[in-house]
């Protein structure tokens, strides 16, 4: 039978449901990589919310009553699930507290549905194995937590450990639950240490939950303590139920030594009016005056054996216990009370507003992710890496110029230069090389060396000397171009434009050039023009008298010819040698310095040059082909950057139209329903096809952005009809 409620939660599930694709597609390319940091941070709220509207959307569509249970670690929280469902639900409900919520509905087959906080779910069919597997996961979230905090940081598992589970579904055959389409939602103990996220785990429930069941022992029920996050329960639900777990086989000791019935099983109602006249506090009296908290004491471990055998279940069947027999102990009592409650037209009516807040909430919060702060920085940064990839581009383009010039052809002007550089002053070298050598001429006259020694220790050293000086002259000629941060170089507009796009200068080349370049090892060793057999050497008396040949004369004087090493006194050497040696030493090393100064300043010129160019080169072509490749690598990683931003922006941009279309559906749900008669809900109406609905025909609201709305006036009536046709077809593949 169709009834007013029944329609609504059609028409709800129709305005709602088809956001969760965009939703999905939003989270999906965000948990991709790579993305971008700034993209990343809004995939915990957006995977909050995909989580939110999908459990809302499947409570309305399957009318489902959300029923949360509350209470301390150990409080007897799984039994109770137990004897609501009257289906045995321990074996998961009491594992370790595990920090997730376990929610408990009815299927012909048993299975088990984990799901993680990025979204991914695993299904089980053997309990042993979610055991374990939970284990293992509770280990993992324990290394983490301490991981985060030690970093000092506060831990969110949607951000620090995605892979964490968020929520446990436990799906059995439970004939109670699925007669009264009861979900029943068991929390994470109020005071485990892991108690991260618990007002996120618990906020779906707002505006939503049915109600509350709060479950605590005897023994704690005079904690304080125990109910300080109560009134948080208060403020959330509308109704809530203490449930007081007994132990009715607890006994006391009696003076004499025997043991006697507690108080708890002879009479729990007395501990409950002590609880109320003793330990409740203000904002609990007043929720149990006004109706909405009631308190049942019952003893849960023998209510679910109860029934548990009565559902015929031999494994966990036990002696069937009268619970509803102790005085006050009634269980029945609890649940017909629940079930009168979730049966209530007041319960339909709040079920119909609750969903309509909760969904509105909900946009609220998709709208808060799709325009928050990070959106604009994440169309900032998209701005910023598409200039990037503009300068990029031309700086590449600038390289590639630069790789392919001939540096050694720019620096073709410098070795002219150098050389003329050279020759203007190569005169004070050579002034100086002669004015060495003569002294060093006049010197050996008036030593006992040999020849050899003056040619090879004394001249060829200073002719040495001057190739060096004349290398150090050239050296210094190019020093000084290097200084004036040209590198010695005129380079072509267009070359130093590129040079000025790559981020380089050339005279930081030229210095490390320069540095490469050794003055000294242009010098060469040369054959000097002096020849023993060439000296006029005079003859004596007594040579004349002999016959003594010349030659025959100078070798018993200087020694062989080819080795001129005799040692030569220096009264034979002014005897027998004197002025006409000492000019013609002379003259010819001055004529052959005169001869080869400019042949060795080209040449020295020349050396120096191209080592100093093939430097110059080698380094500019190295570090133009490393910034190619760095740029290569750089542009990669940031075109799939700015790709994968374009695609976050592009599906929150398509999230965010959906979430206004949407927002119009729920709108004009809340205008037909809110002041729907409570008593309506329940009775049958005539089948409406929902594309005859009215709401299909609501357009989404239009921006409050003067801007945008300039522009969408603006628009052509093609473009106008474009959009009401692409609506349209929207509008049919979502029916």
């Amino acid at each position: 039978m169709r009834t007013l409620l029944s329609q609504f939660c059609e028409e709800f599930d129709h305005a709602v449901r088809p956001l969760l694709e965009p939703l999905g597609k939003s989270t999906e390319i965000l948990s991709e990589r790579p993305h971008t940091a700034t993209a990343k941070s809004l995939l915990p709220g957006l995977l909050d919310a995909t989580h939110q509207f999908r459990v809302l959307a499947d409570k309305v569509a399957e009318q489902q009553a959300y029923v949360l249970i509350f209470g301390p670690l150990k409080s007897g929280k799984s039994t109770l699930m137990n004897a609501m469902s009257a289906a045995y639900v321990s074996e998961v409900t009491s594992l370790p507290a595990y920090p997730c919520m376990v929610y408990c509905s009815h299927s012909d087959d048993r299975h088990f549905v984990v799901t993680h906080y990025d979204g991914k779910q695993d299904t089980y069919r053997d309990p042993a194995a979610l055991r374990l597997a939970i284990e293992r996961a509770h280990t993992d979230l324990a290394d983490r937590i301490r991981q985060v905090e030690n970093e000092g940081h506060s831990f969110d598992p949607a951000v620090h450990f995605p892979e964490a589970i968020r929520r446990l579904d436990v799906k059995v055959p439970a004939g109670e639950l699925a007669q009264s389409g009861s979900v029943l939602v068991d929390t994470p103990g109020l005071y485990s240490r892991m108690k991260f996220g618990y007002d996120r785990m618990t906020r779906e429930f707002r505006n939503a939950a049915a109600c509350a069941i709060f479950v605590v022992k005897t023994d704690n029920l005079f904690l304080e303590q125990v109910f300080e996050e109560f009134n948080q329960l208060l403020e959330l639900f509308s109704r809530i139920f203490l449930v007081v777990n007994l132990d009715s086989t607890k006994k006391d000791l009696r003076a004499d030594g025997t043991l006697a019935p507690s108080l708890e099983s002879e009479d729990p109602i007395r501990i409950v009016q002590a609880f109320e006249t003793l330990a409740m506090n203000a904002p609990l009296k007043a929720a149990a005056e006004e109706g909405r908290l009631r308190i049942y004491p019952v003893d849960l471990q023998k209510a679910a054996s109860r029934r548990l055998s009565e559902d015929g279940d031999p494994i966990h069947a036990e002696v069937a216990c009268g619970v509803g027999s102790e005085r006050g102990a009634d269980f029945e009592g609890f649940m017909s009370d629940l079930t009168e409650y979730l049966n209530s037209t007041d319960y339909l009516f709040a079920f119909l507003g609750d969903s309509l807040r909760r969904a509105s909430g909900l946009l609220a919060e998709v709208d808060q992710a799709t325009t928050h702060a990070t959106v604009a920085d994440l169309s900032r940064e998209m701005t910023e890496m598409e200039d990037e990839e503009r300068r990029g581009v031309a700086k590449l383009a600038a390289l590639g110029r630069l790789a392919d010039y001939d540096w050694k052809d720019a620096l073709g002007g410098l070795r002219d230069e150098l050389a003329q550089i050279g020759r203007a002053r190569s005169e004070a070298v050579l002034n100086e090389s002669a004015m060495a050598m003569s002294s060093a001429i006049d010197r050996w006259f008036q030593t006992d060396a040999s020849l050899e020694s003056l040619l090879s220790r004394d001249l060829a050293p200073l002719f040495e000397s001057s190739q060096r000086g004349l290398a150090l002259e050239v050296h210094e000629a190019l020093s000084d171009h290097v200084a004036t941060g040209t590198g010695g170089v005129r380079l072509p507009a267009q070359v130093a434009q590129d040079l000025a796009t790559a981020g380089m200068q050339f005279g930081e080349f030229g210095r490390g050039g320069l540095d490469s370049v050794d003055p000294t090892g242009v010098v060469q060793d040369t054959d000097l023009p002096i020849r023993a057999e060439e000296l006029p050497v005079k003859r004596g008396i007594v040579d004349l008298l002999l016959l003594r040949s010349k030659a025959r004369v100078r070798r018993r004087v200087l020694g062989p010819d080819h080795k001129p090493d005799t040692r030569v006194p220096r009264e034979v050497k002014a005897k027998r040698l004197g002025d006409p040696v000492r000019q013609l030493l002379q003259s010819r090393m001055n004529a052959f310095q005169a001869q080869r100064f400019p042949e060795l300043l080209d040449r020295i010129a020349l050396e120096l040059f191209e080592d100093y160019a093939g430097a110059v080169s080698a380094s500019l072509q190295a570090r133009v082909e490393a910034a190619r490749e760095a740029l290569s690598n750089n542009l990669s990683r940031l075109r799939t950057d700015l790709k994968e931003a374009r695609r976050v922006m592009n599906r929150l941009t398509d999230l965010a139209a959906s979430a206004d279309h949407a927002r119009a559906m729920i709108d004009a749900l809340s205008t037909r329903y809110s002041n729907t008669d409570p008593a309506e809900l329940a009775k049958p109406v005539e089948d409406v096809a929902l594309d005859a609905l009215p709401i299909k025909e609501i357009v989404p609201h239009a921006s409050s952005d003067p801007s945008a709305e300039a522009e969408t006036a603006g628009e052509s009536p093609a473009v106008e009809e474009a959009d009401e046709i692409e609506l349209e077809d929207a509008e049919t593949r979502e029916g």
